[in-house]
């Protein structure tokens, strides 16, 4: 997995993908269970 993990109350709810330069406060995530839906489209 590709960017820093986002943890809320001790659980692994996504990641990290991008971040603005110009403003490290702002960037874009991903859920963890879009990635997990993802990957069970991949299982045929």
């Amino acid at each position: 997995m590709s960017g820093a993990p986002i943890i809320q109350n001790n659980k692994f709810v996504g990641a990290v993908t991008h971040v603005l330069v110009n403003d490290p406060t702002v960037g874009y995530g991903v859920f963890a269970d879009i990635m997990i839906k993802e990957v069970a489209k991949t299982k045929n």
